[in-house]
């Protein structure tokens, strides 16, 4: 284990070198530690199903719209993925289960796209494809940088979806937070405006919200209606409410949805409304942040 470890640290080393830009187009001469021969098959094995689903085969052009390199900024729910995954992968490392180990960390290449571009970046290092591994560097900075700036996510959102607009605002709530005991109160206002042509009418059924701290734990939030409501707006007609969510860190964010039913006035009664299609309302991703200077 010690050894697979130390083969570990060397990729990593490679990794974290391409990414500051420097790329040497000469291979080093430095001795890689030998991995026990069942880390090494699994090793074997890796390297194969990593190549063909990141990179194609050896001499293969870089292709950044392949599925496997395709940039995607991981949203919280992948996040919350990611981090279990990681955690299964300690796991099977510290009781040597190796087999167990190459199962876990594929399911996490597929999961997390910066995981995939810096394998991609490794492999095109270790074969001297320096273009190829320039282009992984690049896609793993535009990554790094979509995810500070997901970090950094304004207090406000907006969102329009079949017609329907969901504006949100967040506000730290200073007097009734105490950073020291790691309490972080944030209060919200949502307006949402039915702006459809296509229906007369839609009624707000259920609620999902997604809230993720700065510790990248997630806490999922369903219900029916908003605060005890389920509105049904006419073309035009908006719903404001307010709400508020504690956090245990000063940062975090939150994104959901809104689920809606479409109605049509009754041909036979103006005053009737006949239910139609369901559909899900996006609430985009907005901040909680109790650093903000706003």
């Amino acid at each position: 284990a010690d050894d697979a470890m130390a083969h570990a640290r060397c990729d990593v080393v490679v990794v974290a070198a391409a990414a500051r830009g420097g790329l040497s187009r000469h291979r080093s001469t430095r001795a890689r530690p030998r991995a026990p021969a069942r880390l090494a098959r699994v090793g074997r094995d890796a390297v194969k199903t990593t190549r063909a689903m990141a990179v194609g085969k050896p001499g293969d052009e870089f292709d950044a719209s392949r599925g496997a390199l395709t940039r995607a900024v991981p949203t919280p729910s992948t996040k919350r993925i990611v981090k279990q995954l990681r955690e299964e992968l300690e796991r099977c490392v510290a009781e040597e289960d190796f087999a167990r180990c190459a199962e876990v960390r594929d399911k996490l290449l597929d999961a997390d796209p910066k995981a995939r571009h810096e394998r991609a970046m490794a492999l095109a290092i270790e074969e001297e494809r320096y273009a190829d591994a320039a282009r992984a560097r690049d896609e793993i900075r535009a990554i790094e940088a979509a995810e500070d700036a997901l970090e950094r996510a304004p207090s406000r959102s907006s969102c329009v979806t079949r017609g329907i607009r969901v504006d949100v605002e967040a506000v730290y709530q200073r007097l009734r937070s105490a950073p020291a005991s790691n309490a972080f109160f944030h209060t919200y206002t949502v307006t949402i405006t039915n702006e459809n042509n296509d229906a007369d009418a839609v009624q707000l059924l259920s609620r999902s919200w997604l809230i993720t701290d700065g510790q990248g734990r997630c806490e999922t939030v369903k219900g029916a209606g908003v605060i005890g409501q389920q509105p049904t707006l006419r073309k035009g007609q908006s719903f404001t409410y307010a709400s508020a969510c504690p956090l245990r860190t000063p940062r975090g964010t939150m994104e959901g949805f809104y689920r809606f039913v479409e109605f049509t006035v009754s041909e036979h009664d103006e005053n009737e409304l006949v239910p139609r299609d369901e559909f899900d309302a996006e609430i985009s991703t907005f901040g909680l942040d109790a650093t903000s200077d706003d």
